[in-house]
């Protein structure tokens, strides 16, 4: 009798703990086939386990797969729904794996303020690093507005800064704005996320991409160029620069590119092959084609220089970006310096053209000349018709006693501004300095030898050393290739192309930034001097005067 009344006592035993064991086993079930990625089974059997009141804590569980499970099987407001109660449960020891996964439905249904809220309050370092990898990822093709709009609220998290940091070098052309946001987050990266280590140097050779728009006027063939097309005539120097620098042992491997004064273009041109063992670039010109090829640059670490132009605007945020000729700024620290040393006032005008370079000078001047006491007496836009006017108004005209300035300044190329001016100054006797660019020793009108007073001076933009040897020897050899004398842009791009080669080479290496930083100031090939050092421009910005028909430095 005992035995019998027993077995029923232990039968009951066992159902209660299978019945105990049963709801485990399912719900363990259930986060199985998530792995096995059978979401709607495994939310099944998470249903009956949602309920607070039964389960308690595992309830919280059981919601949370639930709506992971419901997410996963592209359910998201299914998923957000179920998610909604643990949100507000904040104090769930399990709350910021709950933000994350909230994050990635707010991402899916493309709320990305709501997914980058929750995203802020995570804690966890290393959950912090999935859902910064999950921002970029949902991000990176955003709308670049919404993207710089919000940097100031999201700034914290490197998947935001990573996403916009990759659109925007995608940009063809990028604002003042979005180049300074640029600069600042231009190093950042993901955790895990794997870095471009540099191209390592396994050779001699210096390999030079060549990326100028030949045909910047428009037409695709570089063989039909006329003679006249001022890029050509860079190249011819470039290249004889080239051939000499052979002739002496270098061994260089150069690849021209045309850009046609085209983004897209440009934009193809930097996927060819030839771009992974570049040593150097040298060019482009215009601002919409270096927009694309600096922010190449920076990311393939790669020096580009751009041949021509005084602008520094858009490239002094770029580490890698390079101007031949001297910036804005050190053409406006030459004229002070020459200012401080050669002239007993404190008056200066100025007079400028319309040409952005121009314009921007001329404020930078004064500028930096506020700085050291100078006084602005006038700073005027010119041209042909009103430069005698602007003489009338600072008095720097034969019969004036009383000039109104110690030194004028004028900025222009133009040589319809520069004739009148030469005019001028050709009936005035009085020994007030006059500054311009360099580029009026060029204009055949005039002969500075035979003014009264030797007003004129030359603000240096990698002046020619005229009668030297070396640029004699230039000349004559370009004229014999060539059959004409090179131009001012064949000059320099001799110039560039020689500082290039003696910079970066096998016997200094081929670190471009860190072979400047260790050398003087140089003499130039053919010019008066290049000074590079801890500059990404020719800082060397004497200012020149004839004295008995030779340019000596002031």
């Amino acid at each position: 009798m005992k035995s019998i009344f027993l077995l029923p006592l232990f039968l009951l035993s066992f159902f209660v703990q299978v019945l105990a064991q049963d709801p485990l086993n399912n719900y363990n079930r259930a986060k199985t086939l998530i792995s096995y990625g059978n979401y709607k089974d495994a939310m099944e059997l998470l249903r009956p386990y949602m309920d607070e009141k039964q389960f308690g804590n595992l309830s919280n569980y059981a919601t949370f797969y639930f709506a992971q499970s419901a997410f996963l099987n592209k359910q998201t407001a299914l998923a957000k729904a179920s998610l909604s109660p643990l949100i507000e449960n904040a104090r769930w020891e399990k709350i910021e794996d709950v933000r994350y996964l909230m994050a990635l439905v707010h991402f899916e249904e493309e709320s990305f303020s709501d997914a980058l809220g929750q995203i802020l309050l995570i804690k966890d370092e290393s959950l912090k690093n999935e859902a910064e990898n999950a921002t970029y990822n949902y991000l990176k093709n955003a709308s670049l507005s919404y993207m710089v709009g919000n940097i100031a609220k999201y700034e914290s998290n490197k998947g935001f800064l990573l996403a916009l940091k990759e659109q925007l070098e995608r940009q063809t052309v990028m604002s003042s704005n979005d180049r300074n946001i640029y600069n600042q987050i231009k190093d950042i990266r993901v955790e895990g996320q794997k870095t471009q280590t540099p191209q390592v140097k396994r050779d001699d050779v210096l390999d030079i991409a060549i990326v100028l728009p030949f045909n910047y006027g428009g037409g695709t063939n570089v063989r039909q160029l006329n003679p006249t097309n001022f890029i050509f005539e860079l190249y011819q120097g470039i290249n004889f620069a080239i051939e000499e620098a052979r002739r002496k042992g270098l061994r260089v491997n150069v690849k021209s590119f045309d850009t046609q004064r085209n983004p897209d273009r440009t934009r193809g041109i930097l996927a060819d092959p030839f771009f992974d063992i570049a040593d150097v670039i040298i060019g482009p010109l215009y601002p919409e084609e270096m927009d694309v090829v600096a922010a190449f640059s920076e990311k393939k670490g790669i020096p580009f220089i751009n041949p021509l132009s005084n602008i520094d605007d858009k490239l002094e945020t770029f580490d890698f970006a390079y101007l031949f000729r001297p910036s804005i700024s050190s053409i406006a620290n030459g004229v002070m310096d020459f200012a401080g040393k050669n002239i007993e006032g404190k008056r200066i005008a100025i007079a400028y053209s319309t040409a952005t370079r121009d314009e921007m000078l001329a404020k930078k001047i004064a500028e930096e000349s506020s700085k050291f006491g100078y006084q602005i007496v006038a700073i005027e836009k010119v041209n042909e018709r009103n430069i005698r006017d602007f003489f009338d108004r600072i008095n720097l005209k034969r019969g004036n006693e009383n000039p109104r300035t110690d030194m004028v300044i004028i900025l222009s190329d133009d040589p319809n501004v520069a004739s009148p001016t030469f005019g001028l100054l050709e009936s005035i006797s009085r020994e007030i300095p006059v500054l311009v660019m360099d580029s009026w020793l060029y204009f055949n009108f005039a002969n500075f030898e035979m003014l009264q007073s030797q007003n004129f001076h030359f603000i240096a933009n990698n002046t020619m050393k005229f009668g030297s040897q070396e640029l004699e020897d230039f000349r004559e050899g370009f004229y014999a290739k060539y059959k004409v004398y090179p131009s001012l842009n064949a000059h320099l791009g001799y110039e560039l192309m020689t500082w290039i080669s003696g910079t970066i080479n096998n016997s200094r290496g081929f670190d471009l930034r860190n072979n400047l930083n260790q050398m003087t100031q140089t003499q130039g090939k053919i010019s008066y001097g290049l000074d590079f050092r801890n500059s990404k421009n020719n800082r060397f910005v004497p200012v020149l005067q004839l004295q008995k028909g030779v340019l000596e430095m002031k």
